[in-house]
């Protein structure tokens, strides 16, 4: 797999839907680099540093995680490299850190609400080995917004309101007008159903209509222009309101 380039100092290597693997960023400073997201697995890492090495970059110097779901940052094990999380994000890592990984104990997780059932199989098809699990807290922490000046070009980590997760957070590249969304975008996962956040979404929308840029990449899907961002966002409205 190769590095996909969205702006001059913006790459990212795809998702793949098959793989349950998110879209990992990478932001190319003049001093230094940021990761965007960390991953599934050490295997997912894997390839990204493989992509990184053949477009003959250095690897990243940072990694910020955009929120605490499992295919976002159970990869940062195999990272040895400082890391950042907003304060929740922490919170959430935390809690999972303590949980037991064994199929019981997954299955009893499933059952409580604290990994969505949906999320089983696709846990189980990465990790048949699941006591190989590791869970690894972030380095660094910020409350509501952290920036970080790569060399002529500015990163700005961001908290926002989702309907995905509580502690959900996005990364803008200014200068580059582009953005990191994660999962910010989709609908929550309840068990192995989605649900509409029609409150949340719209105050999603409100906040990223205030941002410039012009381009944005969810985690599991094709880049979008801000205009179609939007207009995505107010047919789910629409929809909602009607149904």
């Amino acid at each position: 797999m190769e590095l996909e380039q969205l702006t001059p100092r913006v790459y990212h290597l795809r998702f793949s839907q098959k793989e349950d693997r998110p879209s990992l960023g990478y932001i190319r400073g003049d001093r230094f680099s940021l990761m965007v997201d960390a991953g599934n697995s050490p295997q997912q890492v894997a390839l990204f540093r493989a992509a990184v090495q053949a477009a003959g970059f250095r690897q990243p110097d940072l990694v910020a995680l955009t929120h605490s779901h499992w295919d976002h940052c159970f990869g940062l094990c195999s990272l040895d490299i400082p890391s950042i999380a907003c304060v929740q994000t922490r919170q959430s890592l935390e809690m999972f850190s303590r949980l037991q990984w064994t199929p019981d104990a997954l299955e009893e997780n499933a059952q409580k609400g604290i990994i969505p059932q949906a999320c089983v199989p696709r846990i189980r098809l990465h990790y048949p080995q699941l006591e190989k699990i590791r869970v690894v807290l972030p380095t660094m922490v910020y409350s509501e917004e952290m920036t970080l000046d790569l060399g002529n070009c500015t990163c700005v980590l961001k908290r926002v309101t989702s309907p995905h997760a509580r502690d959900t957070a996005i990364v803008w590249v200014k200068e580059e007008q582009m953005v990191f969304l994660g999962d910010a975008v989709y609908q929550e996962l309840v068990g192995d159903t989605w649900v509409e956040r029609p409150r949340k979404l719209r105050l999603l929308m409100e906040q990223l209509e205030r941002l410039d840029f012009q381009l944005c990449q969810p985690a599991h899907q094709r880049a979008l222009t801000k205009s179609d961002l939007i207009a995505w966002f107010q047919r789910r409205l629409r929809k909602s309101e009607e149904g």
